[in-house]
């Protein structure tokens, strides 16, 4: 059996991470969790933290 390639499909660079905005303590704090679960291998948390800085920057910056 011959394996086949997907047509049309292309892997996209993931977004930027979002910075941290100066002076903000949610911005503080969610970035200082961000670090504390990249350090211990948690990606999965690391994603969550980017999500609701997202969030949070559309919301308060």
């Amino acid at each position: 059996m011959e394996t086949q390639k997907p047509k049309g499909y292309r892997l996209a660079d993931p977004p930027a991470e979002p910075c941290v905005e100066p002076g903000c303590a949610m911005c503080l704090s969610l970035g200082v969790a961000r670090r504390n679960a990249r350090s211990s291998g948690d990606f999965s948390a690391v994603s969550d933290r980017n999500v609701e800085l997202r969030a949070h920057h559309a919301e308060a910056h």
